[in-house]
């Protein structure tokens, strides 16, 4: 102890007061930075190299600049088989989606019914479920699976039903036989000659696409209907013009008016919007004063049009 008092202590009063106090001073300081250093190596280093909240950041502005962008996207009613590319890129829908319908078309593909979108890679049943009620596809008149039917049955069928109109008539005497197309069955419909099953089923459906018939002549209109056996019923068929099943105008939607066999995409479109921007329509008479549809389809639709 006393070593340790002559080396180190006796010599500290050998300084001025001044220095004493710079010593105490100068120590203090020293243990204070010995005491940082060490409690610093408890906390983890911080590189200077670390872009994370940079990175974050840019993320954060690009995310709002890609909502932004997709708020100026919409749903709408679309046909996809047949909605442009400048429509479809501004339809909201994810983009690889998009790009596969577009490619799936070129393929020569087609969509059907609304749930064959679903094949389209990408497309999952939360995305479908958002953009099912908006998607139309036309009913064809000239139905696909009627097209396949061969010849050899529709000539069967023909050749039976003209058999039994054989005996039909037989067991009718002289008197003549008047078939109402809005009300009749298929039982009804094949008694007329040359009018089997399948054309009776082809007469029914496009009468319910249409709402009624208001002439006989629009039976020409039935997918691949003769005139020759036009001309051979053309007495024996009448139409009550009274059950027509009227399109209210100012009422139906888009894919409901669509589904007429007399009126496109285009006209349709046109009277959607011209009732979204100047309200509903007064009369019949204004899809020709306003030239909404043209001439020819304004005559041919006339009958079953309301604006109740």
């Amino acid at each position: 102890m006393n070593k340790f008092s002559n080396k180190w202590i006796k010599p500290y009063f050998n300084f001025a007061k001044k220095d004493r106090n710079g010593i105490i001073v100068l120590t203090i300081l020293i243990f204070i930075g010995i005491l940082i250093n060490v409690i610093i190596d408890f906390f983890p280093k911080k590189d200077d190299s670390d872009y994370t909240k940079f990175i974050e950041a840019l993320n954060k502005w690009e995310n709002s600049e890609r909502n932004d962008s997709d708020l100026r996207k919409t749903l709408f009613v679309f046909n996809p088989n047949t909605i442009s590319n400048s429509l479809l890129d501004s339809l909201m829908l994810p983009e690889n989606i998009k790009k596969n319908l577009v490619s799936y078309r070129k393929a020569g593909g087609k969509i059907r019914n609304a749930s064959e979108l679903k094949k389209i890679y990408g497309m999952n049943d939360s995305i479908f479920t958002e953009i099912e009620d908006y998607i139309v596809i036309p009913v064809e008149t000239e139905l696909t699976e009627n097209r396949n039917i061969q010849k050899t049955d529709v000539k069967e069928s023909n050749e039976s039903s003209e058999e039994k109109n054989k005996q039909h008539r037989q067991s009718l005497g002289t008197n003549q036989l008047v078939v109402e197309l809005n009300q009749a069955d298929s039982t009804a419909l094949v008694q007329l000659k040359g009018i089997g099953p399948v054309f009776a089923s082809r007469i029914i459906k496009y009468r319910n696409l249409l709402g009624g018939f208001y002439s006989k002549k629009q039976l020409l209109e039935v997918y691949n209907f003769p005139q020759e056996t036009f001309e051979n019923i053309e007495d024996e068929i009448t139409v009550n013009a009274s059950e027509i099943q009227k399109i209210r105008l100012n009422f139906f939607d888009y894919s409901e008016l669509l589904r007429h066999p007399y009126l496109n995409k285009k006209q349709v479109q046109t009277i959607i919007n011209y009732r979204i921007n100047n309200g509903a329509l007064n009369s019949v008479e204004d899809l020709d004063d306003l030239n909404l549809v043209d001439s020819i389809t304004y005559q041919k639709i006339l009958p079953y049009l309301s604006t109740r």
